[in-house]
């Protein structure tokens, strides 16, 4: 098994709220709209699927600043960002 446990990841998802409350506003899908435009194919050497997410290289948690800003996002197929986020979300406080 992959990743983090059930639980784990009922308890995690329970605290870190809901897409707005983290910022994927009206704002972020018009900015991500037009970054997918004009980046259609994912950044993954070798993939070349259509690019379907927009990646915020760093994340929205550490840099809130950065959240609208194309310079901070990369574009990926819907499998490569899952592998990513699952990757890098791990709660705070936790190993």
């Amino acid at each position: 098994m992959r990743g983090r446990c059930p639980s784990c990841t009922r308890a995690y998802d329970q605290t870190r709220g809901g897409a707005r409350r983290r910022g994927y506003d009206h704002q972020w899908q018009r900015v991500r709209a037009a970054f997918l435009a004009a980046h259609p194919v994912c950044c993954v050497a070798g993939c070349g699927k259509p690019a379907t997410d927009a990646d915020h290289i760093q994340s929205v948690r550490d840099r809130p600043d950065l959240r609208l800003a194309p310079s901070n996002l990369r574009p990926m197929c819907h499998a490569h960002h899952s592998q990513r986020t699952s990757r890098d979300q791990v709660p705070r406080g936790r190993v």
